[in-house]
C-alpha cells in the first residue's frame, strides 16, 4: 500500500546538505512561536497580542513608531501598546510584528551577495499578500494563517545560505548556466531542496503543522497524501501565490525562471472564480505600502511588464524546445507485449487511428447520424470537439464548438463526474446552449477513461433523421467507450515503454542499444552523403572514491549532475547517452574535429566549475572528467573503429593526469 502520510527529511539526511562545522542550530524566537500560534488561532484577542509585543522591545518600538507616523497621524502621541492596537488595528498588527520578527531574526542581511536577502524578503512579501487574497477569493476560512504561510514558504533558502555545506551564494552564481526549474537544481547541487530542508526545521522549531505543509509541498505533488480539505487547499493557495510571484519577476532571486504550477493546485483551486484584478490591486497597494516599511524599491508598472514579458519568454521557450523534441511519430514496429489488444476492434497504438476506428464502428452498429469526440480543455474548464464522423451531408464543422463546465451544464458535469452515460435533452441552460451549437433537439454523451480518469466524451445525434436516442442503448455504448478508454491507455502505454527501453533508468539519457542504433545510423549518412562526424567518450575521474566515501546514493547523484550537464550543452540533434557506469558517449552530427575538441573543453571546463562548487559537499574527492575524441575519416571502416579510437584517446587522457580532453 502506498504511503498516505507527509515525509520529512530524516536527520541524516540534514547532516549531508549542512556544513560540519555548524554546532547549533539557532532556534526560533518565543515572540514568533508566539505570534505563529495567534496567527493561526482564530480566538485570539487583541490583549493576547499586546502582551506579545510588550516583551519584544524591537516589536514594540516599531509598531509604537508607525502608530504615530504621518501615515496615521494621531491626535495625540501614542505611548502604549494598546492603544496602538487599537489605532492600527489586530490584523495590522499581527503583520508588522510577526514582519519585524523573522526579517530582524533571520532575512536582514550583513553583506551584500548573489542571494540578496532584501530581493528575496521582497519576494516572501508578495506571496504572503498574494496568498492572503487568494485565500479571500477562495473562502478559506483563515486567510491570515494564509499570509503566515506565504511568508515562511522559503525559510529552507535561509537555512540553506546561513548553515549550507555547498555555498549557497555559489550556487545562485552559478544558476544561471542552467535550464531546470530552481528546485530541482538545488536538489542536484544542494543535496536537498529548499522545501525539503525548511520543512525539516519548522518541524524542529514546533512551527504550526500546517505551515510545515505548505513549506514541503509548495514545489511537490501531494494528491496522494492523507490530507484534510483544508490543509490540501491551504498548500494549493501558497503554490499559486508563488508561481503568480515568479510569473511577475518578483522571485527569490534576481534571475527569470521558468514557473512551475504544479497539478494539483488547478484541481483544487479554480483560476476562473479568482478576480484576478482585484488580486493585482490589493498586491500593488501593500507593496508599495511594505516597500516604505522595509526601505526597498518596488518594481515600477513598466518594470513590472518587463519582468512579466521575460519570465514568459524563458517559459515559452522551454516549451517551444519541449514540442519540437518530443513531437517524434511512433514507429511502425509494435512491442510485442502491446501489440494484441484485447480491445476489439483496436488493433492501432496510434491514438489518433483509434479513435477513427472506434467512430466508424459505433456508427456500423447503432447508425447514428453523427459522432464526435470531446475533450476537457483544463485551463477554459470547456469541452471542446477534436474529431467527429458525420454520415449526413450536413457538412457542419464543429471545432468551434465548445461547452463550458459550469453548475448549468447539468448532464455534461453528471457525466464528467460520476463516469456514466447520459441522455443530453436540454433540462438545463447549458444543455440547451449545448444542443443549439449543435443544431440538434437531444444527444448522448459517454465518457471514456484511463486509470479512472476521464480521458474523453464520445457523443453521438441524430441530426437529420431524427430517430429518438433509446435509454437502452447507453449501457451498449459504454462498453465501446470503455473499449477505447482501454485502447488510449494502451497507446500511451506502448509510447511510454518504446520511449522507456531507449532510456538509462538512472540518469533518463539514451542507453547503450539505443547509442549504438543511433551511432550506426549516423555513421551511414557520414559514409554516404560525406557528411562530417565526431565521437567524445567522457569517464568521471576518481568516480569510485565519490562511492567509497559518500555512498552510492552520492556517486548516483554526480552521474546524474553529469547527465544534465551533457544535455544542457549539447545540441537537440547530438545523441547523448550513459555508455556504461561512469562513462558517457556523445554523438556530434555535422560536427568536425575541431568544433568537437571546443565542445569537449566547454564540457570539462563545465564540470571542474561544478566540482568547485561541490568541494564543500564532497570534501577531498575533486569532481573532474576525461574525455577523448574521435573523427570519421575514410580510413574508418565502421563505428567500431570510430568508438576504439575515441576509447583510447580516452585512456591516453588518463594516463597523462586526468582531467584531460584527448582526440584520437
Amino acid at each position: 500500500m502506498a504511503d498516505t502520510k507527509p515525509r520529512h527529511a530524516l536527520a541524516s539526511d540534514i547532516e549531508q546538505v549542512l556544513s560540519p562545522c555548524v554546532k547549533e542550530i539557532p532556534s526560533v524566537s518565543p515572540a514568533m512561536a508566539r505570534l505563529l500560534e495567534i496567527c493561526g488561532d482564530e480566538d485570539a484577542s487583541a490583549a493576547d497580542l499586546s502582551r506579545i509585543v510588550e516583551t519584544d522591545p524591537g516589536i514594540a518600538a516599531k509598531v509604537l513608531g508607525i502608530a504615530n507616523s504621518a501615515l496615521y497621524s494621531p491626535k495625540h502621541r501614542i505611548t502604549g501598546v494598546s492603544d496602538a492596537v487599537i489605532l492600527l488595528g489586530f490584523d495590522e498588527v499581527k503583520k508588522i510584528s510577526l514582519g519585524v520578527t523573522v526579517f530582524e531574526k533571520m532575512i536582514k542581511p550583513e553583506k551584500k551577495q548573489h542571494f540578496d536577502r532584501i530581493f528575496f524578503w521582497r519576494h516572501c512579501l508578495c506571496v504572503a499578500i498574494l496568498s492572503r487574497t487568494i485565500a479571500e477569493e477562495c473562502r478559506y476560512p483563515n486567510s491570515d494563517q494564509a499570509y503566515v504561510c506565504g511568508l515562511l514558504h522559503d525559510l529552507g533558502k535561509i537555512v540553506f545560505d546561513l548553515y549550507g555545506r555547498v555555498s549557497y551564494d555559489g550556487f545562485i552564481a552559478s544558476v544561471a548556466r542552467y535550464t531546470g526549474t530552481l528546485i530541482a537544481e538545488e536538489k542536484a547541487i544542494m543535496g536537498m531542496g529548499h522545501d525539503e530542508i525548511g520543512a525539516y526545521f519548522s518541524t524542529l522549531w514546533h512551527l504550526p503543522d500546517p505551515l510545515s505543509l505548505a513549506v514541503r509541498y509548495h514545489h511537490q505533488q501531494y494528491e496522494h497524501l492523507n490530507l484534510s480539505q483544508q490543509d490540501a487547499c491551504l498548500v494549493a493557495i501558497v503554490s499559486l501565490a508563488d508561481f503568480l510571484s515568479w510569473v511577475q519577476g518578483m522571485g527569490s532571486i534576481d534571475v527569470i525562471r521558468p514557473p512551475v504550477l504544479q497539478p494539483e493546485v488547478e484541481k483544487i483551486i479554480d483560476p476562473g472564480r479568482i478576480d484576478f484584478s482585484r488580486l493585482i490591486t490589493c498586491m500593488d497597494k501593500e507593496m508599495q505600502a511594505v516597500s516604505r516599511f522595509y526601505n526597498f524599491v518596488f518594481p515600477s508598472p513598466g518594470k513590472f511588464r518587463e519582468n512579466m514579458f521575460r519570465a514568459n519568454l524563458k517559459l515559452g521557450s522551454i516549451n517551444t524546445r519541449y514540442y519540437f523534441t518530443n513531437d517524434q511519430r511512433l514507429p511502425d514496429k509494435e512491442m510485442s507485449r502491446l501489440r494484441h489488444s484485447l480491445t476489439t476492434p483496436h488493433r492501432s497504438l496510434d491514438p489518433k487511428a483509434i479513435i477513427t476506428t472506434t467512430l466508424e464502428a459505433v456508427y456500423k452498429d447503432f447508425r447514428f447520424d453523427r459522432l464526435y469526440i470531446m475533450r476537457m480543455v483544463k485551463t477554459l474548464r470547456r469541452l471542446r470537439v477534436y474529431e467527429w464522423f458525420d454520415a449526413t451531408d450536413t457538412s457542419i464543422d464543429l471545432r468551434a464548438v465548445e461547452i463550458p463546465i459550469n453548475r448549468a451544464a447539468g448532464g455534461f458535469v453528471t457525466c464528467l463526474r460520476n463516469k456514466e452515460p447520459v441522455l443530453i435533452t436540454g433540462g438545463t441552460a447549458g444543455e440547451k446552449k449545448a444542443l443549439q451549437a449543435f443544431r440538434i433537439t437531444e444527444m448522448v454523451i459517454v465518457p471514456f477513461c484511463s486509470q479512472n480518469k476521464v480521458i474523453g466524451i464520445l457523443g453521438m445525434d441524430n441530426i437529420v433523421s431524427q430517430k429518438p436516442i433509446l435509454p437502452d442503448t447507453l449501457s451498449a455504448i459504454a462498453i465501446v467507450a470503455n473499449e477505447l478508454g482501454m485502447a488510449m491507455e494502451n497507446a500511451g502505454m506502448y509510447k511510454e515503454a518504446k520511449a522507456a527501453s531507449r532510456k538509462d533508468g538512472l540518469t533518463g539519457l539514451l542507453n547503450r542499444v539505443a547509442i549504438d542504433e543511433l551511432l550506426a545510423k549516423a555513421f551511414r549518412k557520414a559514409v554516404e552523403e560525406e557528411t562530417a562526424l565526431s565521437l567524445v567518450m567522457i569517464d568521471i575521474d576518481y568516480f569510485k572514491l565519490f562511492n567509497d566515501q559518500f555512498g552510492h546514493q552520492a556517486g548516483d547523484n554526480i552521474l546524474k549532475l553529469i547527465a544534465t550537464t551533457l544535455k544542457r550543452l549539447s545540441r537537440p540533434f547530438d545523441h547523448v547517452g550513459r555508455y556504461g557506469g561512469e562513462e558517457f558517449i556523445v554523438v556530434l552530427n555535422d560536427t568536425k574535429l575541431s568544433k568537437a575538441l571546443v565542445y569537449a573543453e566547454r564540457i570539462r571546463r563545465e564540470i571542474a566549475h561544478l566540482g568547485r562548487l561541490l568541494a564543500s559537499r564532497f570534501p577531498g574527492t575533486a569532481l573532474t572528467i576525461s574525455a577523448g575524441i574521435s573523427e570519421y575519416t575514410k580510413n574508418i571502416r565502421n563505428r567500431d573503429d570510430l568508438i576504439a579510437r575515441a576509447d583510447k584517446a580516452l585512456y591516453r587522457a588518463k594516463e597523462k593526469g586526468r582531467n584531460r580532453v584527448e582526440e584520437g
